[in-house]
C-alpha cells in the first residue's frame, strides 16, 4: 500500500512538472484568444516535442495581424482561425515511435483528439477541460486515458 502512495506521488509530481513546461511552451503562442501549449513525453520521461498554437510559417501573426478568428471566444470560430493547434504543431515535430504522454494546458478541440486518437499517445494530463466534450467522447473510445490535473 506505501509503495502504490509512493508511486502516486511520484507520478503526480512528473505530470505537475510536464505541465509547468506545457505551461511554457504556452507562453510562445502567437494566437490572441488563448495561449496553449503541449508537451509530448516518452515512455522513459523524455521530452519528443513540442508545440504551441500559432499560424504556419510566413503568416503574420494574429498578435500583430488578427485574424477573422480572434473575434470569437474560445471553441467557436474554428473554422475561421488560422492557427495551428498546439497539438498539431506538437505532431508534426515528432520522431518518436514510442507510447507517449501528451501534457496539455487545455484538452484537445475535436478535431485535434481525432488527431491524437491515432497517434501513438495513450494518455493526456491537461490542466483545463474544453468548452465540448466531443472530444473526450473520442478519446475515451480510442483507449487513450485522461486525466484533469488539478492542484
Amino acid at each position: 500500500m506505501y509503495q502504490v502512495a509512493q508511486q502516486r506521488e511520484s507520478q503526480r509530481k512528473k505530470d505537475k512538472y510536464f505541465l509547468e513546461i506545457a505551461n511554457l511552451v504556452a507562453s510562445r503562442a502567437t494566437c490572441i484568444r488563448r495561449k496553449v501549449g503541449c508537451v509530448l513525453v516518452d515512455s522513459k520521461q523524455h521530452v519528443v516535442a513540442t508545440g504551441y498554437n500559432g499560424v504556419p510559417a510566413n503568416l503574420p501573426h494574429c498578435i500583430d495581424n488578427p485574424c477573422e478568428g480572434a473575434k470569437y471566444a474560445p471553441g467557436t470560430g474554428l473554422n475561421l482561425c488560422e492557427a495551428i493547434h498546439a497539438e498539431v504543431n506538437a505532431v508534426l515535430q515528432l520522431r518518436s515511435d514510442d507510447d507517449l504522454t501528451a501534457y496539455l494546458t487545455v484538452m484537445p478541440c475535436y478535431t485535434c483528439s481525432k488527431m491524437l486518437a491515432n497517434s501513438n499517445i495513450k494518455r493526456i494530463v491537461a490542466a483545463e477541460e474544453y468548452v465540448h466534450t466531443k472530444s473526450v467522447e473520442v478519446l475515451q473510445k480510442s483507449g487513450i486515458k485522461i486525466e484533469l490535473f488539478h492542484e
